[in-house]
């Protein structure tokens, strides 16, 4: 996962081709390559020693929703003002890291895991600030952890580690599911849970309706900002470090758009060519569909479909952006009978369902989903069948279903897609490593199994990212 390649330029001998666009000639986008972006903001480090109020009313705002991933984010930052977001979400993600232990440690002292406590126990073990300076603070908050100062300064004598801690809590894993990957990882469980506990590196996706990759290097690389090719996805390039590359013109003008390189994979293997009918079924806020969008050349059919009206607005913003002008959005009612389900029945070459899921494998770029709600497998499950046998029928034949998840488990990923095509006579399986090949990537398959993709961040340093492929036989 380590880049290949700094800075832009002429490629050297032995590199992957950049895009159309490597020619020796000007870039397309000659005027924003010669135009440095603006200077990103420097970003506040977490201050240790310091008692951090906005955590507190963060961790507040989280236990009085639980939704878990993006939207529980969003408000908890928003108790913080714009200038002081990027530290507060840093503070929030080492708690959230640090969940399991922090929790286990205040237990162990006869209390229960608060948001108080957590803020308090994260500031004396985590931060290291004086007892004293959390005494303080704990005078003027809602909660009264006066009475417990010695137990405080009991747990931040023993530091987050202890040799007592079961295997689930020292590796930040929730109980209920540390079986479950314990089963599919064996040997590689403690890596691979380590891995999910570690922040994610910034991914962009090229996008090939308004440039190419050599003329966005040469764009984005400048000053202290620096990206380079990923290893396995065509248009994926990762920054070093996290610029706040959303500053850029070259966002703001539609020339990349924020992706990790596992869900360009994802994106890749449908296959979509220009001219095609393609329905991404469970589309969102719209990441893959401006995927499939660029692979189409805007040429063909291509539908977002989502049940959330909130996520296709975003969607909409974000296609503009990009230029993507042969997508429709599709709000779907989420039942069988949807109308839109038999007006368009068998009308499309390829569907693809990115199913609603557990999200463990996006783990490390939001670790507060980890002990939001506790994963109900066997609702997940049952959904994800019948959102299968929705989007079959929308199939012509000979054209594909490609099912992905973002999730880390056999029961989501390689057990629905059994059971898809136990249930489906009329589907055959399409190998996933043949289907890479189709779709031209050209960096070697990636892939332990030849039959379905499973990305991991340890193996493969993306996000975890599952895909089986399907054609419609008759």
């Amino acid at each position: 996962m380590k880049e290949s390649r700094k800075k832009a330029g002429k490629p050297k001998a032995g590199k992957r081709k950049t895009g159309k666009g490597n020619t020796g000639k000007r870039p397309a986008h000659a005027e924003l390559a010669t135009r440095k972006p603006r200077t990103d903001t420097p970003k506040p480090q977490v201050q240790r020693g310091a008692v951090n109020d906005d955590l507190l009313r963060a961790l507040k705002a989280w236990a009085s929703g639980k939704q878990g991933g993006e939207q529980s984010a969003d408000d908890m930052l928003s108790s913080a003002g714009k200038a002081g977001r990027w530290e507060l979400k840093g503070s929030l993600d080492r708690v959230f890291r640090n969940y399991a232990r922090l929790s286990w440690l205040i237990r162990r002292q006869n209390a229960e895991p608060t948001p108080e406590w957590l803020w308090a126990a994260a500031s004396v073990v985590l931060d290291r600030a004086p007892l004293e300076d959390v005494a303080k603070r704990i005078a003027v908050t809602s909660a009264d952890l006066s009475p417990y100062a010695g137990k405080l300064g009991r747990l931040s004598n023993e530091g987050i580690a202890h040799e007592a801690m079961p295997n689930p809590v020292r590796a930040e894993c929730p109980d209920d599911l540390y079986l479950e990957f314990s089963n599919a990882y064996g040997p590689e469980l403690e890596s691979e849970l380590k891995a999910l506990n570690h922040g994610g590196p910034l991914d962009i996706r090229v996008n090939t309706l308004k440039g190419d990759m050599a003329a966005l290097l040469e764009t984005l690389n400048v000053g202290d900002t620096e990206v380079s090719p990923t290893p396995y996805a065509p248009l994926a390039l990762r920054a070093k470090g996290k610029p706040d590359l959303a500053v850029t013109e070259a966002f703001t003008s539609g020339l990349f758009d924020m992706q990790d390189e596992g869900s360009q994979l994802v994106a890749a293997l449908v296959d979509a060519k220009p001219g095609d009918q393609v329905l991404d079924f469970c589309a969102g806020a719209g990441g893959k569909t401006l995927a499939l969008a660029a692979a189409m050349a805007n040429k063909g059919h291509l539908v977002a479909a989502d049940t959330s009206a909130k996520r296709l607005a975003r969607a909409k913003l974000r296609l503009k952006r990009a230029g993507a002008e042969n997508a429709e959005r599709v709000l779907l009612t989420g039942t069988d009978d949807d109308p839109y389900f038999k007006r368009k029945a068998a009308q499309f070459d390829r569907v693809l369902v990115d199913a609603p899921c557990s999200g463990t494998g996006a783990w490390r770029r939001h670790p507060e989903a980890k002990w939001g709600v506790p994963v109900d497998l066997k609702r997940l499950t049952a959904l994800q069948d019948s959102i299968l046998t929705r989007a079959a029928k929308m199939l012509k034949r000979g054209g594909r279903l490609v099912y992905a998840t973002c999730s880390m488990l056999p029961a989501e990923n390689a057990e629905r897609a059994d059971a898809f095509l136990a249930a489906h006579p009329g589907f055959k399986r399409v190998d996933a490593a043949d289907a890479w090949g189709k779709a031209m990537i050209p960096a070697p398959y990636p892939g332990r199994d030849r039959a379905m993709l499973q990305l991991t961040p340890f193996q493969h340093g993306t996000d975890g990212f599952f895909t089986a492929i399907f054609e419609r036989t008759s």
